[in-house]
């Protein structure tokens, strides 16, 4: 009776272990539309492999693809499971990852929308600007560039006064200037005018 009786009480002084539950894959990655079906089936692999459900030889095999790809893909699944869940990190976008391909989509809809509306205001402002302009010539009439007048219109715009008097002296040199005939001079070979 001694045998049983120790069997009993070594039984009890043990806590009984419940056998461990496997963790199934989490149903979001199976049931959501919106994933990318190339993106889910390399997930669900990555971790079938890393739980320890297959081996990587089976998992390279049934996906077709190389050993070297498929450990360039945990590689890079390992390193975004460790950016995103750093502490005070909330990933790229701050939004999980489950919810970050539709709200992009809702962003670039939007910016669809807002670009469609620019460009149907251009559209209106160029046959508004249309109908105003006239069409006209687009060059001047000698085709070249246009002519300048004299050096006074470069100047600024023309005086629009007489300016002052003329002086008594300019005055009467003026009136026997307009007097008096003139005769033309003829040149000699000596340099002096003969009139």
């Amino acid at each position: 009776m001694s045998s049983r009786t120790t069997k009993r009480s070594k039984s009890k002084s043990t806590p009984v272990r419940r056998r461990p539950r496997a963790r199934g894959t989490p149903k979001w990655i199976q049931t959501q539309k919106d994933l990318d079906e190339v993106a889910r089936r390399r997930c669900l692999m990555v971790l079938s492999v890393l739980s320890g459900e297959r081996p990587v030889t089976e998992a390279i095999a049934e996906a077709q693809i190389s050993r070297q790809l498929y450990y360039l893909l945990e590689d890079k699944a390992l390193r975004a499971m460790i950016a995103v869940l750093t502490p005070s990190s909330t990933g790229e976008s701050g939004v999980s990852v489950a919810e970050s391909p539709a709200k992009r989509i809702a962003e670039l809809e939007a910016k669809v929308s807002k670009l469609e509306k620019e460009k149907r205001r251009s559209e209106r402002l160029l046959l508004l600007t249309r109908k105003i302009v006239r069409p006209g010539p687009i060059k001047t009439s000698s085709g070249g560039r246009p002519r300048r007048t004299s050096r006074s219109s470069r100047k600024g715009p023309a005086s629009t006064t007489r300016g002052p008097k003329p002086s008594p002296a300019s005055r009467a040199t003026s009136a026997t200037a307009t007097t008096e005939p003139t005769t033309p001079s003829t040149p000699t070979p000596d340099g002096e005018a003969v009139q």
